[in-house]
């Protein structure tokens, strides 16, 4: 879907450069998104970058495969 496509060029921009977030990108996320949907996007490429690079820096080695994956969700 397009808004999906602009969501994660905003994604992938954020996470290259996020002061270059282009007019042209802008306009087309507020084609598809209000104000608060495109925060909402910052907030979440913010926090997965976030835990990308914390995980990096502190080579945090992946014990587990992510969901969704073969594993199955234990219950609480």
């Amino acid at each position: 879907a397009p808004e999906e496509q602009v969501a994660l060029r905003f994604a992938e921009q954020m996470t290259l450069d996020a002061k270059a977030v282009s007019d042209e990108l802008w306009h087309e996320l507020r084609a598809h998104f209000d104000e608060p949907q495109i925060v909402e996007l910052a907030a979440a490429a913010s926090l997965f970058n976030f835990f990308n690079r914390f995980n990096d820096a502190l080579q945090v080695e992946i014990t587990q495969p992510g969901w969704p994956g073969d594993t199955p969700i234990e219950p609480c």
